[in-house]
């Protein structure tokens, strides 16, 4: 062939290199081994990883293997099953899995995935406005990533390093004596479920899963207490909260018949917030605050009626505090009945912002009664003018 020559020994592998030219000047040369000498050299590679006691065979299989089972979406399913589903907001971080990760790349090996990628899908989030969903996505990203470590899937998660777009800032809103009437005055025209949700959350300071995702179970109307069970609570800790008197007013009148309480969905806990705390926002005029901001809210007003701040962590299921270090593993004391003392005392403040007196507040329905017969309408009607005139001051 012209241009073409040969080189190399008449039994052993040859090389063939072309000469190229261009405007009458040569090129470099593009040499191209025949079949025979990338056999040699693959045989090679073969003959040093067996010296080195590994298997070529395996490793190839291996890596078919890897493309084929380790797909993100199956690797996602396992996550939920073996994970997420003992955790206290798996539906909700699987939801956000599903919708923004493995809609995208759930037929991808897992191993494929680049760094890039990741960061790109994050900032398409911050991109439509959310800052605060796109450090959450990025964070439940990781998380899943981190399982997948664990699990000696992937030997580096491929978010890791990977820094939040987006600087939230710690927030402080602390609701005044006024706003906090007038949001529990707007969420008793709203009514239930969502009504009692607001309530509530203002006069126990629980997290709002907690309580929206309240049983029947987890009541005890005997004792006046909530007992979460730890799969249940932030920490994995189980908690128990002192029913207030005005608490106690809206649980004694939720339908018993719900898996859930606090839902008109007798199979699914209450989902929509946003469009109702529009309304809450418009009908009581107050602005710039989420429910969250209850919690601290609470808290913040405990603190103002002389409650110490230790009892008002055991109240938050804060895991950790006022007490930590050495203090915290010897100190086992729960404090239950400066807790009940402290709900009830910020209940009758809530109430007292509300309407003129505490037994104002409550408003036993005309129909099913599920506080039991040992607790009747009489007896809650007791239960309050006893604590309205306790010595129950600090």
């Amino acid at each position: 062939m012209p241009g073409v020559r040969s080189q190399g020994h008449s039994e052993g592998p040859k090389s063939f290199h072309r000469a190229l030219s261009h405007g009458g000047r040569s090129a470099p040369e593009v040499h191209h081994r025949s079949p025979r000498s990338r056999d040699a050299a693959s045989g090679q590679r073969i003959f040093a990883a067996r010296l080195e006691g590994r298997d070529p065979a395996a490793e190839k299989q291996s890596a078919r293997h890897r493309v084929v089972v380790d797909r993100l979406d199956a690797l996602a399913a396992a996550y939920v099953n073996e994970h997420l589903a003992r955790t206290r907001r798996g539906k909700e971080v699987d939801s956000v899995l599903q919708r923004e990760f493995v809609s995208r790349w759930g037929q991808r090996s897992i191993h494929d995935l680049q760094k890039r990628e990741i960061m790109e899908l994050v900032m398409l989030a911050m991109a439509r406005g959310t800052p605060v969903a796109a450090n959450k996505l990025l964070k439940i990203i990781k998380a899943f990533l981190s399982w997948c470590v664990g699990r000696a899937i992937l030997e580096v998660s491929p978010a890791q390093g990977l820094k939040a777009p987006y600087k939230e800032k710690a927030r402080d809103r602390v609701l005044s004596d006024m706003e906090l009437a007038a949001v529990i005055r707007a969420a008793r025209r709203i009514g239930f479920p969502y009504g009692d949700i607001v309530e509530l959350l203002a006069l126990t300071g629980q997290r709002r899963q907690e309580i929206v995702a309240l049983t029947r179970d987890e009541i005890d109307f005997d004792a006046r207490v909530l007992r979460f069970q730890g799969f249940r609570t932030k920490n994995g800790k189980p908690h128990t909260v002192h029913i207030s008197c005005p608490a106690l007013a809206i649980l004694e009148r939720l339908p018993m018949t719900n898996s859930f309480l606090l839902s008109s969905n007798a199979a699914a806990s209450f989902q929509n917030f946003s469009a109702y705390k529009r309304e809450l926002d418009a009908l009581s005029g107050v602005i710039g605050w989420r429910l969250h901001d209850l919690r601290r809210t609470c808290v913040s007003g405990m603190a103002r009626l002389g409650v110490a701040p230790h009892i008002a962590d055991k109240i938050l299921n804060h895991q950790t505090g006022t007490i930590s270090g050495v203090a915290a593993v010897y100190q086992r004391y729960e404090f239950m009945e400066e807790r009940t003392y402290a709900l009830e005392r910020w209940g009758e403040h809530v109430a007292k912002l509300v309407t003129d007196s505490p037994a104002d507040l409550i408003q036993v329905s005309q129909g099913h009664s599920a506080y039991g017969s040992a607790h009747s309408r009489r007896q809650i009607a007791r239960d309050i003018r006893s604590y309205g005139t306790s010595a129950l001051d600090l």
